[in-house]
């Protein structure tokens, strides 16, 4: 499951912006994704990118060799809430530890170095936990 928006602290919603992927990338609905040369990308997100620089692909779009079609998605906020399973256990130490996402960008990891994503709830599942969280730099 890649990242769910499950609340935020306003009332409003980002608006829905649309850009194209990186040529030959595609995107999976859920994925984090990032500006890089004016286009979407997943690769090499850190701490360096939250904040008004990450975004969630709200629809899946294949890989093209010439990217043509533009793909929706939404700016992340700070004050929005998402939710996923992580690819590792996520213990309840961990809340309010800044964890990275694993190498797709689909899901929340418990490492902490270099963290973008800050957990908030966990049901500490041993092998993949379902998480909530907060991204921010």
């Amino acid at each position: 499951m890649a990242f769910k928006r499950v609340g935020s602290q306003i009332t409003s919603q980002n608006p829905i912006e649309y850009r194209l992927m990186t040529d030959n990338e595609g995107c999976t609905l859920g994925q984090v994704l990032k500006l890089s040369s004016g286009r979407l990308t997943s690769g090499g997100l850190d701490t360096d990118d939250a904040n008004g620089r990450m975004f969630i692909a709200l629809k899946t779009q294949a890989a093209e060799s010439t990217s043509v079609t533009p793909v929706p998605v939404e700016r992340i906020s700070s004050d929005v809430e998402y939710e996923a399973m992580s690819s590792a256990q996520v213990a309840s130490t961990v809340i309010g530890s800044r964890v990275t996402l694993n190498t797709g960008a689909l899901q929340p990891t418990a490492t902490t170095a270099k963290g973008v994503f800050e957990i908030s709830a966990t049901d500490g599942a041993a092998t993949s936990s379902r998480v909530r969280g907060y991204f921010k730099s």
